[in-house]
């Protein structure tokens, strides 16, 4: 049976309005935060109030968690940024350590596994070489959305 391309339209419209679990991944180094982390929290935390969905957050450092001295306060800037948008309750996965396995691909596995719907991240990860914007589109079983710095 062929689909009308009407149709077509249609499911792709509701893959991008019927969000319900949201993925914010940090490679963010810096424990307050940077610029296009936070915009990339604020815009997470806004598209799952909109559509009532779940965020979980993944934090990616190729470092041992002993050797980040200030790996509290990124956490609590994460929380923080979050609180702000409404969300005291998120999803929070570390993956620290981890040198050999690439952002893009921690990313990617993380996305696979949870079953998400959006990864929401900024085009500051792209710009600083952390995340690779083709191996997402090619490789995320969801929709990306790259935020402009």
């Amino acid at each position: 049976k062929v689909k009308s391309p009407e149709s077509e339209i249609n499911s792709v419209a509701e893959a991008f309005t019927n969000f319900k679990h949201l993925l914010l991944p940090i490679t963010d180094q810096n424990p307050y935060l940077s610029e296009g982390t936070r915009q990339a929290a604020a815009t997470t935390a806004a598209l799952a109030k909109k559509y009532g969905a779940d965020i979980t957050v993944v934090v990616i450092d190729e470092r041992q968690k002993e050797s980040l001295p200030e790996h509290e306060n990124r956490l609590s800037s994460i929380r923080w940024h979050l609180s702000e948008g409404g969300f005291q309750e998120f999803r929070l996965l570390e993956r620290l350590g981890e040198g050999s396995s690439k952002p893009t691909a921690i990313i990617g596995d993380v996305a696979d596994e949870l079953n998400l719907d959006l990864v929401i991240i900024s085009m500051e990860a792209i710009h600083s070489k952390h995340v690779d914007a083709n191996l997402l589109a090619e490789f995320i079983p969801c929709p990306v959305l790259l935020l402009p710095l």
